[in-house]
Formats: structure tokens, C-alpha cells, sequence
């Protein structure tokens, strides 16, 4: 009797690691500065970070926290957590200490990694941090009192592929939410969940071994996989950049053949102010934007930037969806379109008692993909909250998000439910007078919230930010732009601010706005 050899589910992240150390060897996989690390590197020093987790006594399902921007450090301990079995918990930089220690906890972290900039904020936390032994604080440089050495640690590891079996249906990651529409939540994936991330934009970016990801924002940030994990999985070269700036972005395209970028429209608008236009960009192939919908306008100045660049804009959230508009779906008749629902994605729009809408109609998107998330970790009450049944029953993910289907299944965002503005009766969406603004000269980025009104019970208000100061009068923005609306759009103030209140990689916290100008009037 011939025994049926059994095909084992072996392509999942830490696999593509090792498989590319076999295939691409001497091949750059990861560069920050002038530090660099080839696949065969790379596959190394994660399994040295994989076994000293392992000799410390952690086990599979171990959560481990991490504060550190991008570097090598960050990039070899994400990879070599995951290689481990446990589930890394990437920590935002922006948090105060209090809500980091909150976090920490409410993750069940049994160890704290940081960089040396991290140190004392996390110090301050350390009494805090329940479920984290005093042994288990780690810093990437030696002589800190109460923290071991991590590079020492790691160092001191078997350089072997660690002895642990992963499944798809294990945990791999455990990411907090901004916190711009409330409290932050975990979001817990697992690695068949995370795999969508590759198997979703390799195709459409056009990703292969000889891209190169310049990556802007922290390696945990969902934007980031956009182009990371693609090229990651296809052998390709990652380039992290600790802090972004126009300049570090510009270098490192020119330095390093960049070909895709993922940013937010804060960050490009900040790069379209930068008149240096020295560097050479021919190698940029693909551009891409999420996180916040990008304006007309902004995207029209893009593309006279970077002519030879595909501009690409993805919406949807890490609990697991995403749409994705490739430069040929931009027409007359589909401008401000976010696209078509990525691989194996499913979109639907729904009103306020859970009937799905026609065509045109807007309401609140739900969405359904395999890149799902398990849940809310610990919190399986609001995981509950953000689910719809359809008729067919299928479960979907409510986004909190309001958009439209056209006929041809392009969806159009029209803003988040809290930022559907009520005035009079009428329901009014910011986003369309957001994009009236960025039409001006004048205005760099700009926020439309809905204040308190005593006779229409909210007022839209715009708060923006200019590219050059005093060249604009407050009133003069407002009938300029007034002018243009209809009336029952019409704002009611403009507001200058120098800057916003922000969460991860720039995105405007609204909900900190509404509660600034709430006693406006």
C-alpha cells in the first residue's frame, strides 16, 4: 500500500523568510540608513530572535509589546516574534504613557521591548504593566538598569530555524486602532488572515522580485503592508524610513531604485511643497494612498510631479477589507472613485435598519474578505457590534464608514457616520465640501466637522491649514468656498490652525476637532 504524502501549509510569513534566504541569498532584503541585511541575513537573525524568545520561556501565543520606530532592530524583532509563534503587539509611538500601559495590559503582553528614545516613557509605565515579569523589559542597548541587553539576548541565540509548528489559523499579529473614532481596540489576525495583504495587492500593484518598497510609515501600520508584505513575499527589497520627511523620501527612492510607496494624503501634500526637484525619481513605478481620501486636487498635482507614476488609492480598515482604484478606473464619470473590491473581497451598502440599498444610494459600508479578522481581542462584545448578517448569511464587517455603489460596482466614500453632518434636517457630508476646499490655491489640508448649533442643531465648520500664512483671510476662504456649495451645505465658519490633532501616520483626529469647537456657537 503506497502512503499519500501530505502537503503541509508551509508558504505562511516566517516560510517566505527562509525560502527567500534559499532563493534570493545574497539578494538586499531590508535597508534602513546604512544598515542593510541580505535574505540570508534576514533569515538568520529572525531565528536567533525566534529561539531567545523561546529560551526566556515564552510560548506559542506569547504576547509580545514593542515600541520602536522603523529600523533593523524593529524589523528583525517583528519577523522573529512571529517566527516564534507568539504574536507581536507594535505599540504607536504618539501614545502617552498611560494609554501604553493600558494597552500593554489589556493585551495580556508578557514582555516589553523598546529602543533607547523609548526607554524612559516606558520606564515611567513599568509598575503599571501587570502582566509583564521584571525580567522581561528588554532594551536594544546595554547599562540600563532593570532591562536586559535585547542585543546581547539575541546574540547569544541559535542561529537554527526554531522548532515550532505554525498553522494558519494561529495568531500573528495584535494591532491597536488609531483611537481617531474612540477607544483604540486590538485587532487580533491570524496568519491566514494576514496573507491577504500579499495575495491581494501583488497583482495589482504589479509587485515582483525586482521591487523595491520604500516604506514611509511604521512597519505595523496597515498602509505599510500595502507594499511591504507583497514585496517581501516576492523577494523584493524593503526600505524603512525612521521618520518621514520629503528629503529622507526622495533619498531614498534615488539611492535605492524605490518602485512602490505607500503614504497618506498628509504626507504627499507635505512632499508636493518641497520645490527640490534634484533627486531622481524615474524609478518609481507605483504610488499609492489610503487612510484618508485623497483630493482632486492633490492627486491632479501628483501626477504632473511623478509623470511616469501609476497613483493608486486603496480604501479600507485593518479589521480585514480593502478596496483598490488602479490609475485606469480614474475617468470623468468615476473621479473621487476608491475603486473596486479587492481579492476575493465583497462590498455592500446598508441604511439604518440593516436593509441593503440600490445602487447610488448611500449608507453605511459592510464588507466581507479573507483577510478578516478574528475579533477584538478580549472584547468579543464589540467584535459582535461590527457585525451584519446578510440575507444569504454571510457575516460582514460594518465599517462605520458611509459610500455608495455606482453601476458598474465602484464604490465612493462619502465619510465616516459621525462625520455625516445634520443641519436643518439635511443630512450633509463633509467630504464633499473637504473636496471643494482643496480646490483653493491657498489651502495645504483641511477638516470639515459638524459643531452644535442652537438653531440648526449642527453647522458645518471648516478647520484649515494654508501653504502660506497671512496671504488669506479667514472670511475670504469662507464665501470663496461658499460660494461654490449649495445652500444647504453652506459653512458656517472657517477656522487657520498651524496643525491638527493626529493619530497613526498622520490621520486627522476629528473627533479631538469636534470636541475643541463644540461650544462654538
Amino acid at each position: 500500500m503506497t502512503t499519500q504524502p501530505i502537503y503541509e501549509h508551509d508558504h505562511l510569513c516566517p516560510d517566505v523568510i527562509t525560502k527567500n534566504a534559499r532563493t534570493f541569498k545574497n539578494n538586499t532584503a531590508v535597508v534602513c540608513g546604512n544598515r542593510r541585511l541580505t535574505w540570508s541575513e534576514l533569515d538568520i537573525e529572525t531565528n536567533k530572535v525566534a529561539n531567545a524568545l523561546l529560551d526566556q520561556g515564552f510560548t506559542k501565543n506569547s504576547k509580545i509589546c514593542m515600541l520602536i520606530p522603523n529600523a533593523i532592530e524593529s524589523f528583525v524583532l517583528f519577523w522573529g516574534v512571529i517566527k516564534a509563534g507568539c504574536v507581536i503587539v507594535p505599540l504607536n509611538m504618539m501614545l502617552d504613557g498611560p494609554t501604553l500601559a493600558r494597552l500593554a495590559n489589556s493585551s495580556d503582553g508578557e514582555a516589553f521591548f523598546v529602543d533607547t528614545s523609548m526607554l524612559k516613557q516606558v520606564e515611567a509605565i513599568k509598575p503599571q504593566l501587570s502582566h509583564i515579569a521584571d525580567k522581561h523589559f528588554y532594551a536594544f542597548e546595554a547599562g540600563h538598569q532593570g532591562w536586559q541587553d535585547a542585543n546581547t539576548l539575541f546574540q547569544n541565540a541559535s542561529q537554527l530555524p526554531p522548532k515550532v509548528k505554525l498553522t494558519p489559523e494561529d495568531s500573528m499579529t495584535l494591532i491597536y486602532t488609531s483611537g481617531t473614532t474612540g477607544t483604540p481596540k486590538g485587532i487580533e489576525h491570524n496568519h491566514f488572515g494576514r496573507l491577504n495583504y500579499c495575495y491581494g495587492f501583488s497583482a495589482g500593484l504589479q509587485i515582483n522580485r525586482y521591487s523595491v518598497a520604500i516604506c514611509t510609515t511604521p512597519i505595523y501600520a496597515s498602509g505599510t503592508w500595502i507594499t511591504m508584505l507583497p514585496t517581501i513575499y516576492n523577494g523584493g527589497k524593503v526600505v524603512l524610513i525612521p521618520k518621514f520627511s520629503p528629503e529622507a523620501f526622495l533619498q531614498a527612492v534615488a539611492s535605492e531604485g524605490g518602485t512602490h510607496s505607500f503614504m497618506v494624503p498628509a504626507q504627499y501634500i507635505t512632499l508636493l511643497q518641497h520645490d527640490d526637484h534634484s533627486y531622481d525619481t524615474s524609478s518609481l513605478k507605483v504610488l499609492v494612498s489610503a487612510g484618508q481620501s485623497m483630493s482632486p486636487a492633490t492627486r491632479t498635482q501628483l501626477l504632473q510631479r511623478f509623470k511616469n507614476t501609476g497613483l493608486h488609492e486603496v480604501y479600507g480598515m485593518t479589521e480585514g477589507f480593502f478596496t483598490i482604484a488602479v490609475p485606469k478606473d480614474y475617468s470623468d464619470e468615476r473621479e473621487g472613485t476608491v475603486g473596486k473590491p479587492g481579492f476575493l473581497e465583497d462590498i455592500r451598502i446598508i441604511d439604518l435598519d440593516n436593509k441593503e440599498l440600490s445602487t447610488g444610494e448611500t449608507g453605511e459600508i459592510v464588507a466581507y474578505g479573507p483577510g478578516m479578522m478574528k475579533g477584538y481581542y478580549g472584547r468579543p462584545d464589540l467584535t459582535e457590534e461590527t457585525i451584519w448578517t446578510s440575507p444569504e448569511g454571510k457575516t460582514f464587517l460594518r465599517s462605520g464608514d458611509l459610500g455608495y455603489l455606482d453601476k458598474d460596482h465602484f464604490l465612493y466614500i462619502s465619510g465616516r457616520k459621525k462625520d455625516m453632518i445634520k443641519s436643518g434636517g439635511i443630512n450633509i457630508y463633509a467630504a464633499d465640501i473637504e473636496d471643494v476646499l482643496m480646490n483653493h490655491p491657498g489651502i495645504k489640508e483641511v477638516a470639515v466637522i459638524g459643531v452644535p448649533h442652537p438653531r440648526w442643531s449642527e453647522t458645518p465648520v471648516a478647520i484649515a491649514i494654508l501653504k502660506e500664512e497671512n496671504l488669506h483671510t479667514e472670511n475670504e476662504i469662507l464665501q470663496w468656498t461658499n460660494d461654490q456649495l449649495a445652500k444647504y451645505q453652506r459653512l458656517s465658519q472657517v477656522i487657520f490652525c498651524t496643525d491638527f490633532p493626529r493619530a497613526t501616520y498622520g490621520k486627522i483626529k476629528k473627533d479631538t476637532l469636534r470636541e475643541l469647537f463644540k461650544d462654538l456657537f
